[in-house]
Order: C-alpha cells, then sequence, then structure tokens
C-alpha cells in the first residue's frame, strides 16, 4: 500500500479501534443503569442500520463506475466532520439521559448522532478495504490479521482508562485514522465496472457470502440474548475477556500463513469457526448455569470474525483479478453480511424474553445442530467440487508448456521436451502466442501453463499463492476464450491449437501488415477468422459491441470484403498448405 506501509498500517489499525470501540459501547452506557442497556440497543441498531443504507448509496453509485476508492483528502475530511458531528450528538443525548428514562427530544438526538457515526466510519471502512487489491491474498490476510491485532491491544489500554473518556479517545483515533488514509495515493482507473463483471465476480464469492451471512446471523442471535443476562456482569472485565480470545484467534489465525505460507481459505476457515460456534451454542443461558452468558457471544463472534477476515481476502482477490473497483464490491458483501447480523440481533431480542420464561434451550440446541450442519455441508461442497477437478482426466496427447512454477513433481509433471521436438513443435513459443492471440493476460497464460502440466486447481492455487476461487475464475475465462467447458477439453483445444500451428502459421499479422491494419483491427480479425460473432469478440476483447461493428466495417473496407465468410476465405488462402 504505498512506498511507506507503517502509515496506512498504522491508519487501519487506529480505524479498527474506532469500529471497536463504537460497536462495543457497553462502558459508554454502563452508568446509565437499565436504560443504558436499552440505548445500547438502539445504538447498536443505529449503527448497523446506517451503514447498511451507507453501503447500498455506494453500489447503486459506483457499481457503473471505472475509478476506484474514494478520493483521499475529500473521503476523509467529509467523513471525519460526520462522525465527530455524530459523536457529539451521541454524548450530548447520553448527558440528558438518567437511569430510569430519556425524553423523546434526547433520544432523537442519540438516534441521529449513532446514525451519523455509523454511515461515515461506514464509508471510511469500504475505503480502507477497496486499498487490499494492492495486496496479495497472502499479504491482505496478514495485513488484516496485523491490524486487528494492533487495534485489541489498542483497546486494552483504552479499557484501562475512565469509562467517560471512552468517545473522546474514539474521536481522537478516527480523526487520526482517517488523517492517514488522506496520505494514501489516488488509485488509477481501471478497465471494467463490477456490473460488467458481475457475472463472472459472483461464482467466486457466494459461498463465502453465505458462509459470512450464517456466522453474522447466529453471532447477532446469540450475542442478542446473552446480553440479556449481562445486566449484573462487569463491563470492563468483560471486554479484556472478549478482546484476549479475539487475539488468540487472531494469532491461530496468522500461524499458517507466516509459518507455511498458506493463509486460512474458505474452506479452512470453517474447521476453526465451526468449533467455536458450536461452544458458543452450549453456553447459551439455561444450558450451562456456572459459565457467564455473554461468553457464548464471543465464542460465535469470533467465528464470524474469521470467516470475516478470509471473504474480505477474497472480495480483494476477486476484484484484483476481475480487474474491477473493489469498493462497489466489498460494499455490496458487507451489506448483505451485515443485514443479517442486524436480523440475528432482533431475532435474539425477540426470543429472549421466550427462552428466558419457557426454557425452551432445547430449540435453540436444534437450531444450531441445523446451523451447523448447513455450514459443513458448504464446506463439503466445497471439498467435493475441488475433488472433481482435481479428477478431470487430461488428453493424451497434450504438449506440457517447459515453465515450471514452485515444486515439482506429481502426475503428469514430467517434462515432454523430447516428444515436443520431434513433432517440430515449440510449446514456449506456441503458448507465447496462443496468449497474444487469445489477449490473455500474465496471471492467466500462467494457469494455463500449468493446466497443460497436469496442475489441478487445488495444486495451481497452492503455488501461485492464490485462492481456489481465483483459479476458478481464471478457468472460466479461459474456457470462454476457447470455446471449451472443461479443463480436458482446453488441454484439447491447445493441443489442437500447437498442432496446427507446428503446419502453418497465424496469417493475422501478416495481412494486418500488408493491409494497414491497426493493433485492435488485428484483434477483431482474428476473431472473425474464427468464426466469432460480434456480440462474442466483444465479450472476447472487453469492448462494446458498436466498437466491434465499427472496425468490423473498417476491416471489410481495407481487405475489399463484403462479409465475415469472404474474410475467413481470405485468412484461409493466405495459409501456406502443409
Amino acid at each position: 500500500m504505498g512506498k511507506r506501509p507503517a502509515t496506512p498500517a498504522a491508519g487501519f489499525a487506529l480505524y479498527w479501534l474506532t469500529e471497536i470501540l463504537s460497536f462495543h459501547a457497553a462502558t459508554a452506557f454502563a452508568d446509565l443503569g437499565s436504560m443504558g442497556a436499552k440505548l445500547e440497543n438502539v445504538y447498536f441498531a443505529t449503527l448497523a442500520a446506517a451503514r447498511i443504507v451507507a453501503y447500498a448509496i455506494v453500489v447503486l453509485a459506483r457499481g457503473r463506475s471505472h475509478e476506484e476508492g474514494l478520493p483521499p483528502v475529500p473521503a476523509a475530511a467529509g467523513a471525519t466532520a460526520a462522525a465527530l458531528s455524530g459523536l457529539a450528538l451521541v454524548a450530548g443525548a447520553i448527558t440528558h439521559t438518567n437511569a430510569g428514562a430519556t425524553d423523546p427530544t434526547a433520544l432523537a438526538t442519540f438516534v441521529t448522532g449513532a446514525a451519523t457515526l455509523g454511515a461515515a466510519q461506514g464509508v471510511m471502512g469500504l475505503a480502507w478495504a477497496s486499498k487490499l487489491p494492492l495486496l496479495s491474498y497472502r499479504g491482505s490476510y496478514l495485513y488484516l490479521i496485523a491490524t486487528h491485532v494492533a487495534a485489541t491491544a489498542l483497546v486494552a489500554v483504552a479499557l484501562l482508562l475512565p469509562t467517560s473518556w471512552l468517545l473522546p479517545l474514539t474521536a481522537v483515533s478516527l480523526v487520526t485514522a482517517n488523517a492517514c488514509f488522506a496520505k494514501l495515493p489516488r488509485a488509477e482507473r481501471l478497465e471494467h465496472t463490477v456490473r460488467e463483471q458481475a457475472g463472472d465476480i459472483a461464482p467466486l464469492l457466494w459461498r463465502g457470502v453465505l458462509a459470512v451471512g450464517v456466522f453474522a446471523f447466529v453471532s447477532g442471535l446469540v450475542s442478542s440474548i446473552a446480553r440479556q443476562g449481562f445486566d449484573d456482569a462487569n463491563p470492563v472485565e468483560f471486554q479484556f475477556f472478549t478482546q484476549g480470545v479475539s487475539s488468540v484467534v487472531l494469532v491461530v489465525m496468522a500461524v499458517p500463513a507466516l509459518v507455511f505460507h498458506q493463509p486460512l481459505k474458505l474452506e479452512t476457515s470453517y474447521r476453526v469457526a465451526l468449533p467455536l460456534s458450536a461452544l458458543g451454542f452450549l453456553v447459551l443461558p439455561g444450558l450451562i448455569e456456572t459459565v457467564p452468558p455473554g461468553l457464548s457471544g464471543t465464542l460465535v463472534t469470533t467465528g464470524y470474525m474469521i470467516t470475516g477476515i478470509v471473504l474480505y481476502c477474497m472480495v480483494g482477490e476477486a476484484s484484483k483479478i476481475a480487474r474491477v473497483p473493489a469498493l462497489p464490491l466489498v460494499a455490496g458483501v458487507s451489506c448483505l453480511t451485515l443485514i443479517c447480523l442486524l436480523a440475528g440481533e432482533a431475532a435474539g431480542l425477540a426470543l429472549a424474553r421466550h427462552l428466558v420464561e419457557t426454557g425452551t434451550s432445547a430449540a435453540f440446541m436444534g437450531l444450531g445442530g441445523l446451523y451447523l450442519v448447513a455450514l459443513a455441508a458448504s464446506w463439503l461442497v466445497g471439498r467435493s467440487d475441488a475433488r472433481k477437478q482435481s479428477c478431470a482426466p487430461l488428453p493424451t496427447n497434450v504438449h506440457r508448456d517447459s515453465v515450471r512454477h514452485g515444486e515439482k513433481g506429481g502426475p503428469g509433471e514430467h517434462c515432454d521436451a523430447e516428444r515436443a521436438s520431434a513433432e517440430g513443435t515449440d510449446p514456449s513459443l506456441s503458448l507465447e502466442e496462443l496468449a497474444a492471440r487469445y489477449r490473455l493476460s500474465d496471471q492467466e497464460s500462467t494457469v494455463l501453463a500449468l493446466f497443460m502440466e497436469g496442475r489441478t486447481i487445488p495444486r495451481i492455487a497452492q503455488e501461485l499463492y492464490l485462492s481456489q476461487s481465483a483459479v476458478k475464475y481464471h478457468a472460466q475465462k479461459l474456457y470462454r476464450r476457447f470455446g471449451v467447458h472443461s479443463r480436458s477439453e482446453l488441454c484439447g483445444a491447445v493441443a489442437q491449437l500447437r498442432r496446427e500451428r507446428s503446419e502453418r502459421p497465424f496469417p493475422e499479422n501478416d495481412l494486418g501488415s500488408t493491409y494497414d491494419l491497426t493493433a485492435r483491427e488485428r484483434e477483431v480479425l482474428a476473431g472473425l477468422s474464427r468464426g466469432l460473432s460480434v456480440t462474442e469478440i466483444a465479450d472476447d476483447l472487453d469492448i462494446s459491441e458498436n466498437t466491434v461493428k465499427t472496425h468490423v466495417k473498417r476491416i471489410y473496407g481495407k481487405l475489399g470484403v463484403h462479409s465475415k465468410q469472404e474474410v475467413i476465405d481470405l485468412v484461409q488462402g493466405s495459409r501456406p498448405t502443409a
């Protein structure tokens, strides 16, 4: 994230500190007695609702934009002014509230302030998250964990201060965090918009959004129920306990990325999050009387945090490989998961009194069982998909590329240079020509080369430090460009093109030089020579159909032809016979 990573890292850590201080406001309302608990529920719901509205506005306003992120200085200045105004309104409302009641005017002021603060902080969260595509998956993963750990340590220090310092400390941290964001360089304009690539991005993220949404709902549900038995507990001590559990979980998450260079992916994050959620259900009020009820909410919230970090990394990687702005993508995902969290909170509030009166905790054990089964089934589906990909047969006539990435070994990974030499082909040269002909990105070319070596999707993901979803995304793009539907068909198509290349070269470059075609016209000519329609060429080149039609007319004029068939005949005639 720039030449001086310390500044954005410190700013992002302070942003998370502001988030924790903003949402975990029990200590700020502790002196208000029963009214404090009511205000806490209103405060949390208002913060979440305001963020949902802000996220929805960002999705609608920036879904068709090519601009990445927000202008650093105006965004930081506007968010700072709004957030400080919101904090001032909240503080003013609290001073007019006693332990028994609050007047309607003070309550309206309180809600307005919380909504303003929530919207401003939500927008800044999107702005910070939109910088994640600048890092690799592993880099963004460690970046999120490191900033969370730093924020957690700062919260521990804040909890040692008087409770009256909470709101002023929140104000100082958000001003400092936004000042750090203002120093970040403005991002460049990207090739595509989120709406243009939504069909390709959705298959990468739907399972992650579903899993995090379920974790968010359960987190809100259990936390809301647990808070009903939290009135007599010491809020500061419980905050220490919560931050301690979060720190342990973050350290556990960091170990595989630091030691084995393999950060948690979506499927593996279930293995950590599911047991924590199961423990959260076991200590629901009424099941184990000796355990503080707030512990259940803490445990399920850590599961939400684990899968949320993984989902953020997935979103950053998806936006990078699809070359789309991350801001609306992060906003859409955050909106969906926050709706689930708010729905869980509402359900918990509605059911808490009924549970206390009837003691129907067994019903929640059943709900918890269904929830765990659903997540486990989702994990198994992901594992099943990986096995299907790994078992896809390779054609026997595949020429394996000589490029090697990472560790050698495994079936189908030996060099087949002798066969290539005997057939008169140069696989490396053919791969380069194919990359230019089909306009493959560097990463798509690398994935294609590894496919031709016989690597599976999980193996490619491991070697390139990508998620399996990212590799599947590149595979889908390759399938579309080559007009195939599976890895075996792709390898067969490439092998066929290489055999054709050994017999006769591609004629588009020669025709382009003869008829003075531009680089884009040569690309369109290559599509026409393969019999592609205008729509297919536009999709292949990522340009509009009207632009393709314009190039087609110019090509017809320069070549002196009047139809696509005449173009094909001209291209075929320019190829030397075998």
